[in-house]
This record gives C-alpha cells, structure tokens and sequence, in this order.
C-alpha cells in the first residue's frame, strides 16, 4: 500500500510541475498579450483621435479659405468695415497673431456676422494653424500642400486687397454713380476668372491634402487596429490554451484523487476488517474477562466465607475438646463411684469428692456448649445472610456483632482491638448478607493491610441515623494510604498485597455491594500514618425489588 502511494504520487507531482509550469508560461503570455491588446487599443484610440484632429485642422483651413472669401465680397458688396476687419481677423487667427478661440472648427464668423452679433466661444492660445497641423504630426508631402495653397492664397489675396482699395476709394466718394462702379470693379475682381481659377487651384491643393491627410491618418488607424486584433486574438488564444491546461490540470488531479481514494478505501476496508477481527477478539477476551471476574468475585466471596469457616471451626474446637475432656473425666469417675458402690467401699467423702467433680465438670461443658451455641449462632446468621440474601428487617447493632464475633476467631492473636459502638435502638430495612460481606470485607482489609501482626491497634465501627439515612463508619488507626492508592483503592484487581495472596477484588465487592445493592455510596479517607476512615451512607429502610413475572 505504501509503495502504491509513493509511486501514485511521485508521477502526481511530476505531471503536477509540468502543467503548472505550463499554466505559469501560459498565464504570462496571456497577461503579456492582454497587456499589449490593451495598449494597441489604447493606440486605436488615439489613432482615431488623431484622425479626427487632422480632420478638423483640414476643415479649418478649408473653411478658413471659405470664410476669407466670403468676408471679401461681403465687404464689397456692402462696404462695411466690420467685415473687412473679419477678414482681418480670420487672416490673424490663421497665423497666430490673434487668439484662437475654442472650438474654432465650429460655426463661428456666422454668428458675427449680423448686427450686435456675438461670438459664441471664448478666446483661446494664439497658435498658428500650420503650427498645430505640426503638432498633429502632418507629414512633409501633406505640408507642401499647405505651403502651395498658401502661395496661391496670397496671389488671392492681392486681387482681395485690390477690391478692398477699390471699395475704399468708392466709400470715400459722393457720387453715388461712381460709388456703384467701384464696387461693380470690386465685384468683379472678386468674380473675375483669375480669382475663381486661384481659388479653385487653391481647393485642388487642399483638396489634394485632404486625400493625403485621410490616407496617412487612416494607414495609421488600420495598422494600429491590425495590430489591436493580433494582440486581441494572441491574448484571447492565450486564455483559451491557459483553460484548456487547467481543464487538464483538474481533470488530472481529479484522476489522481479518484485513484487516491480507491487507495485509501481500500486501505480503509483492510484495516476496518483488522479492526473488527480484533474488535471480536476483544469482545471475546473481555467476555472471558468478565466471566473470569464474576467467577473471582464469586470465589472472593466464597473465600470470605470460608474463611469464617474455617476461624469458627477452629474456634469450635477448643470448647468442644474441653467438653469431651470433661465428659471422659465423668466417665472414669462415675465407673471409679459405681466400683466403689458394688465394692460397698462408697464412703461419703468419696461421694462428695466425685459430686465435686461432676459438677466442675458439668460446668465446664455447659460453659463450652453455650461458647459453641454462641459461634454456630453467629456463623448460623452471617452464612444465611450469604447464602440466601433478602431484604429483611435488622437490629443494626447486633447484625454488625454477629459478623465481627464470625471474624475474630481467625485473627484472636492479633493486638487489634474491635469495638462495635452502635446504639440498639437503630433498626433496618435492608440486605443483610450484603451489609455482612461489607463489614467482612472491611475489617479483614483491616486486618491485613493496616496493622503487622504484632502491633496493637483499633478497629471502631459507629453508626448514627438521620431523616432515614444510615451513616455508617468503620475507622482504624493503622498506617493508613497515600494519595495514589487512596484514589485506587476501589478499582477492580489494584492491591498492594500481590505476592501475599491479595486478588484486589474486596474493596471493589464493597464498592459495588454499597452502591448497587444497599443503594449507597461509600467514601474513603486516609493518610498516611493517620489510619483510614471508611464512611458508607445507604437508606435505613430500603425499598423492596419489584417481583419478577413468572412465565
């Protein structure tokens, strides 16, 4: 699986930086041709905008030319001298000595023209016309144009300057006969063949810078837009291919995860079905452990008991030898009394010797038997109280006695003192067998945890009832438990004993017997050298299990 992967991503990583390498060329020259489409549009523009300058300097000229003549017959023909200072004007405007005014390729003369006529602009920089045709870059053949027409302007001009003095010297006579042939010869100077064929020769010139004016502005204008659409077309290529690579890419990358993920599933399913072989594994094993432990708690109990067995049977032992001793000695005196009597040897100091002996014999085996009757009794009911465990009501007191007198035959050479200090007047309603494996289990704890063999010490056991809770305390004044076995000392199988016969399981039998069947709770306080105090709360009438269905 491993070397699969390695190998799935080296030859991921190698197509990887080809096309990334690919897309970073692509997307370069794609911002390159963008950026040059961009600037040959920009260019277009100020082609266009270069023509249409050309366009309306080359009006003006031609309108210029119009105007003059125009000023020139009018001046004539009504001997006004405002239009001769038109005439003038539009000479000084031409040629920079007077302001051009904005937007002069506009209607302008003709709104001067009539009486209280204004001019519809204001005035602007003084630019001579051929200076601005040079600024709009007209190109030397397009300016011999201009300085051919301009020549024959100023032959034109003359025959407008012979008018003009011709009106002069008409204005200045009386005779109205000859004012009007003045202006007749005025007239005709302006109408006159030469004029007409310099005029026209002087259109044929600017007629000719027209054309040659609209080929440059418009070779510029399509070179510029030729060079736009090749930019255009690069730069549209360039995103087209940069698309197509990334549609690649991700389709790549799409596979190569596809395949990922096959990988991993597979890889997912293997281990998920190494993790449910090992899951039934352990459920088995914790079956097995759980049942192995019930079977330890089972024996722990068992052993508890048997142990009590074992101490009373011991104990037993003593009182009923010591009877059997007595009785053997009745016999042998009552077979010595019965000889003496058929004998007729029976004296009275002999019959009140072995009356003496009968009875410091028949004391010491009712003593011992009522020792006997007092252990079987106890024993009688801690067994029951194991063996057949229900909720019935107990004396509390004499419950916990009961246990502690089962216990003490076991551990009689101890130094370890057991006071019960219980007031009989509290009485419950519980599970006696579960309180008695408690105690059991608590003092023997005691026992073998607390105090050596030989050091001397006490075990004291309290209650006290308040509003239907029993608070139940088993103290004792032994070593006592640092912090980490304290915090463990409930946990199923933790003992400090191991390898002297300790399983772990008591404390944990106590925890669980409070807890579930007294429906209690159980805390523990220690430290070390201080001794243990073990305090367990349950309900001082507990409340009967409901009874199962038969079916």
């Amino acid at each position: 699986m491993q070397e699969q992967y390695d190998i799935l991503r080296s030859k991921t990583l190698k197509k990887t930086v080809q096309l990334n390498s690919l897309t970073l060329v692509c997307a370069l020259m794609a911002a390159v041709f963008s950026y040059c489409a961009y600037s040959s549009l920009q260019e277009l523009q100020q082609a266009s905008n270069n023509r249409y300058h050309s366009y309306l300097l080359t009006e003006q000229l031609r309108l210029s030319s119009d105007q003059l003549t125009l000023m020139a017959r009018t001046y004539a023909v009504t001997g006004k001298e405002k239009y001769l200072d038109f005439f003038n004007q539009i000479l000084a405007i031409r040629n920079g000595r007077q302001a051009r005014p904005e937007n002069y390729h506009r209607v302008y003369w003709d709104m001067l023209m009539p009486d209280q006529g204004k001019a519809p602009f204001a005035n602007g920089q003084r630019l001579p016309l051929q200076q601005l045709m040079k600024q709009a870059g007209f190109s030397q053949e397009e300016f011999a144009q201009l300085q051919q027409a301009q020549q024959v302007s100023d032959k034109l001009t003359e025959l407008e300057f012979m008018a003009f003095n011709e009106v002069k010297n008409a204005l200045s006579l009386t005779t109205p006969y000859k004012l009007a042939a003045e202006r007749e010869a005025a007239l005709k100077h302006l109408y006159s063949q030469d004029y007409l064929a310099a005029k026209a020769k002087i259109m044929s010139h600017i007629n000719e810078f027209y054309s040659l004016q609209e080929n440059r502005t418009n070779r510029q204008v399509e070179a510029t837009a030729s060079k736009h659409s090749l930019m255009t077309i690069l730069a549209l290529s360039s995103f087209i291919v940069l698309l197509l690579i990334l549609m690649l890419n991700f389709r790549l990358r799409h596979k190569m995860n596809r395949k990922f993920i096959d990988l991993l599933e597979k890889e997912v399913d293997t281990q998920t079905e190494n993790i449910r072989s090992k899951n039934d594994q352990l459920t088995e094993s914790l079956e097995i452990m759980e049942t192995a432990k019930n079977q330890l708690v089972e024996s722990e109990k068992m052993a508890s008991l048997g142990s009590l067995v074992a101490g009373v049977a011991h104990e037993i032992n003593t009182p009923v030898g010591v009877g059997v001793t007595a009785v053997t000695t009745l016999q042998e005196e009552i077979a010595l009394l019965r000889e003496s009597a058929d004998n007729n040897n029976l004296t009275k100091n002999l019959l009140l010797e072995a009356i003496g002996i009968f009875q410091h014999s028949t004391d010491m085996i009712f003593t011992n038997l009522m020792r006997v009757s007092s252990l079987i009794k106890s024993f009688k009911h801690v067994a029951v109280d194991h063996a057949h465990d229900d909720i019935r009501p107990l004396e509390l007191r004499e419950s916990v006695q009961d246990v502690v007198d089962s216990i003490m035959p076991k551990y009689k050479y101890y130094r370890v003192e057991v006071k019960v200090d219980i007031d009989s007047k509290i009485n419950c309603k519980t599970y006696p067998g579960a309180l008695a494996q408690i105690i059991t289990n608590l003092v023997i704890n005691a026992f073998f945890h607390a105090f050596d063999k030989d050091q001397a010490g006490q075990i004291h056991i309290g209650a006290k009832e308040q509003k239907g809770w029993v608070t139940l305390v088993i103290t004792d004044n032994g070593k006592g438990m640092d912090a980490k076995i304290r915090d463990n000392v409930f946990e199923p199988f933790y003992t400090t004993k191991r390898n002297k016969g300790g399983t772990g399981l008591g404390m944990h039998i106590v925890f669980n017997l409070v807890t579930q069947k007294l429906s209690g709770q159980i805390t523990c306080e220690s430290e070390p050298d201080k001794g243990t105090r073990f305090e367990i709360i349950f309900p001082c009438q507990l409340k009967s299990p409901p009874l199962q269905a038969s079916g």
